[in-house]
């Protein structure tokens, strides 16, 4: 015999101590006092009702207690409402006990076709995503920059910005660098985006950023005059030092909007 096999043979032990049960007291007025008091005593508590009052007592008979509780059944919404409970109808193994198998499940054990009180639910963790919106701000900037500040001659601010913008291009950049290559320069963005997206929702209590997007990726440098107001140009720390000299850097970058995200767990 299997493991399995024992096990489902074993009798399960009955929790019902019937030392003090009694029928429950009959609904005032009922039509009928007898189905009234089954009801009542099934209502009050259904398994130890058959255990105690149909097996073991003999208060009520196995037909009497089938007959008067055969029509109340929750799938059906004709649950039967007590004065101290809830009668929801009987297990399939109880009604072939109560039926002789005439109706129902035969060949249960015996200590199986009572209802065992509910177990107490046992609380368990489950895993919830949350979600945080960053939309795209003129405060958020993924943006590749010279590392040190470089000095222009110039007459105006304009002009000194457009000086600017050339060393940076010329000598930051370089020829080979991803901005300046078509095929890689989208991908070197939404690189930056990311990295940039995952440190904000880093220091916001996420553990990752998703769903990264860019703001179109800024204009190639153009030497002249009437480009100063590209998209994704910008300029850092400057200023005339003295006359016609104008230090600072100039830089390129992008705005991003993402979603932070983190798995909570909570107790269900």
């Amino acid at each position: 015999m299997s493991d399995t096999t024992q096990a489902a043979a074993t009798p399960r032990t009955i929790p019902w101590d019937c030392a003090d049960w009694q029928a429950a007291a009959a609904v005032e007025d009922a039509e009928d006092a007898r189905v009234s008091v089954i009801l009542e005593s099934l209502a009050t508590n259904r398994g130890k009702t058959l255990y105690c009052g149909v097996d073991q007592s003999d208060t009520f008979s196995k037909a009497e207690t089938w007959q008067a509780g055969r029509d109340r059944n929750e799938r059906d919404d004709t649950v039967y409402y007590g004065e101290n409970g809830r009668f929801r109808g009987f297990l399939a193994a109880q009604e072939g006990y109560l039926t002789d198998g005439e109706s129902g499940v035969t060949g249960i054990s015996r200590a199986r076709i009572f209802e065992f009180p509910e177990e107490k639910r046992k609380r368990r963790w489950v895993t919830r995503t949350k979600r945080l919106a960053v939309p795209q701000s003129s405060e958020r900037r993924a943006r590749t920059i010279a590392p040190t500040e470089l000095t222009a001659t110039a007459s105006t601010r304009a002009a000194a910005q457009r000086v600017h913008r050339r060393q940076y291009w010329q000598q930051h950049l370089g020829s080979m660098h991803a901005i300046r290559d078509a095929a890689q320069r989208d991908g070197y963005w939404q690189e930056l985006a990311e990295t940039e997206a995952l440190a904000y929702c880093e220091a916001e209590g996420y553990t990752r950023a998703v769903r990264v997007e860019t703001s179109p990726r800024p204009a190639d440098f153009v030497d002249a005059i009437d480009n100063q107001l590209d998209d994704g140009w910008d300029y850092e720390n400057l200023q005339e030092t003295s006359n016609l000299q104008w230090e600072g850097r100039a830089y390129q970058y992008v705005l991003w909007s993402a979603t932070c995200e983190k798995d909570v767990r909570r107790r269900r």
